[in-house]
């Protein structure tokens, strides 16, 4: 069996199901309903469209089709000629029949957008998407057409007008006619937060997630009705409405949104001509420098309507390449710029100044960007530590019940090293110490952060029952949280420091009440037990010959014996050394020894030279 005969076995057995009910159904009335929304939505999220795969979803459709057409009897023409058949209200005696210009819809607008996400890289397949949009909006109005008829509900005339209108909108949309888009669009809408308001729980959700679809469009045609007078924070609230958005919205509408942003921002900071810091003014002529400066400054709003941590992370990486990127342009132009100091005017003194001082302004906002980034994440981490710090490392799981990552304070220190690091270089940027308030600020700021860093080292001794260690470093806690608010005083600032360090201490304070009463625990704990050891009595090994009362010799630790033994002494084995006998001088015993004479001629000779042997 093929694939494509294998793939159109086992949709026909889903769609020979949903047939039967529909079939059920027709039995009990003769009044037609068709549930287009829930319909497609279903199809969608089993074929292809929950992963963004509209070729797999035109494939389902197509052979949807050729079923429908071979269990209706519906062929167009035999083998050997073709002859067109269109579905007409004297053919509605079966729902069946609807399904042919739906599924025919759907086939045409999957094919687009497939054909949309392609257009970016080959302008041709513009003009072919653009066709098979429009063809999708031609069946969708044929069906809107069918459904009018007197043997359709008024739930099913609703739902085939509002994909209609959708459809036909879509088509506005992409050909920039941005009033008919927005009537289209806004009927569809309408029509569909009517149904969600008739219906059960689940089919209202799925409802109101279309009404979430359409609603970006809509804020888009009519942003682009006013030409561009919109508020760049509107846009930014559009761009994340459309990012949000579940289901099948349209995956070009958010870039679509972006270059608009960006091309606001631009036009913005165009009309931006001078940066004012620390009492200083400095024009600003570079437009990647503005356009930075520009985004810095809406930042915080940003950030405001971001709900997750990944997307406030995203917006900081975003912003911390644009200053990378400005970063680069002026050490271009300084470049450009140097020359002997003989031959520089004095214009192009003032320039170097200002480029220097545009410099300095935008490694602070890296710095600071990079402090709030880094305590977004620590934040985090915090609500993610084991809830009882004073159980060992082996105890902690692993993982919470939700399934998120336990942190250790480790963690939080790495972090807390960075953000001082960060800090330190602020305070070391040229013309900082000249500003006394700013200097004392970021002094305030390292003595508050350092004591969160020592706070953490204290949780991570404590965890590793070193009692005596975190005591020193919890009073380490309040001594910096202590210089750090007076510090704050001083300036008459940050008063929401000043309440998260008061809080800090008085957690440090709990902590190391903890810590000192676990050591002394600890201490009873051992002098209990040698209090209990019975160091007078002698085990019973070593007093066999007397009689007492001994209540252990009944219990789970009888005291037979010592174990391990004691030392005792012994003695060794003897080993003889007869150093005497060198000295022994022994009686000659040569009178003993036998004398041999020799006989004959050589006896004699031998005799007479060498003398006798006695």
């Amino acid at each position: 069996m093929s694939a494509q005969s294998e793939a159109d076995h086992v949709d026909g057995d889903k769609d020979k199901y949903m047939d039967e009910t529909l079939e059920e159904a027709e039995l009990k009335s003769t009044v037609l309903t068709l549930e287009i929304l829930p319909i497609i939505k279903d199809a969608q999220g089993q074929h292809g469209l929950r992963h963004g795969d509209y070729q797999r979803y035109r494939q389902y459709c197509q052979r949807r089709l050729r079923r429908l057409y071979k269990t209706m009897n519906f062929q167009h023409g035999s083998r050997h000629a073709f002859k067109s058949k269109k579905v007409t209200q004297d053919l509605l005696k079966d729902v069946k029949y609807l399904h042919i210009p739906l599924m025919d819809a759907e086939r045409a607008w999957s094919h687009a957008m497939e054909l949309k996400l392609l257009a970016n890289t080959e302008l041709r397949k513009k003009f072919h998407y653009i066709r098979r949009l429009r063809k999708a909006a031609s069946h969708a109005n044929q069906l809107e057409e069918l459904c009018y008829a007197e043997a359709c509900d008024a739930r099913t005339k609703l739902e085939a007008q509002a994909y209609s209108s959708y459809m036909k909108g879509n088509v506005s949309f992409e050909l920039q006619n941005w009033k008919e888009a927005l009537e289209l669009f806004g009927q569809a809408r309408t029509i569909y937060e009517k149904l969600a308001g008739a219906f059960s729980e689940e089919q209202r959700s799925m409802y109101l997630q279309r009404v979430e679809e359409i609603t970006p469009n809509i804020r888009y045609c009519a942003y682009n009705l006013e030409e561009g007078t919109t508020d760049i924070n509107d846009l930014m609230q559009l761009r994340w409405s459309a990012a949000a958005a579940g289901g099948t919205h349209d995956p070009v509408l958010t870039a679509k949104i972006d270059e608009i942003i960006s091309q606001t921002r631009d036009k913005e900071a165009a009309a931006m001509t001078e940066v004012s810091w620390r009492g200083h003014t400095v024009p600003v002529k570079n437009e990647k420098v503005r356009s930075f400066i520009l985004h810095a400054q809406q930042s915080a709003r940003e950030l405001e309507r971001a709900d997750t941590l990944d997307s406030k992370l995203t917006l900081y990486d975003n912003l911390l390449m644009e200053c990378k990127d400005a970063l680069q342009a002026i050490k271009d132009e300084l470049k450009g710029d140097t020359g002997s100091g003989k031959t520089r005017s004095q214009k192009t003194e003032a320039q170097m100044g200002n480029m220097q001082f545009l410099h300095i302004y935008i490694t602070f906002i890296r710095l600071s960007k990079t402090v709030e980034r880094n305590l977004l994440m620590a934040e985090s981490m915090k609500n993610s530590l084991p809830a009882n710090l004073q159980n060992s490392v082996e105890d902690v799981p692993a993982e919470t019940g939700s399934g998120k990552k336990i942190a250790k304070p480790e963690d939080l220190v790495r972090i807390y090293d960075i953000i001082l690091q960060n800090l330190s270089d602020v305070a070391d940027l040229p013309g900082i110490d000249q500003d006394l308030t700013f200097s004392k600020e970021i002094a305030a700021q390292m003595l508050e952060y350092k004591a969160y860093r020592c706070l953490f080292v204290a949780h991570s001794y404590l965890l590793g029952k070193k009692w005596r260690e975190a005591v020193s470093l919890y009073d380490r806690v309040l001594s910096h949280a202590t210089s750090a608010v007076t510090h704050f005083q001083e300036i008459n600032s940050h008063p929401q420091a000043i309440n998260s360090l008061q809080e800090l201490m008085s957690q440090a304070q709990g902590f190391k009440c903890s810590a000192h009463a676990s050591c002394i625990l600890e201490k009873e704990v051992v002098v209990d037990e040698i209090a209990d050891m019975s160091l007078n009595e002698k085990p019973l090994t070593e007093r066999l010959d007397h009689y007492l009362t001994d209540q252990s010799l009944t219990s789970k630790k009888p005291q037979v014996t010592a174990f391990p033994p004691n030392f005792e002494p012994v003695p060794c084995k003897p080993l003889f050394f007869d150093l005497a006998l060198n000295q022994v001088k022994f009686p000659s015993l040569g009178h003993r020894v036998e004398e041999k004479k020799a006989g004959g001629l050589a006896g004699y000779f031998k005799g007479w030279l060498w003398g006798s042997g006695s």
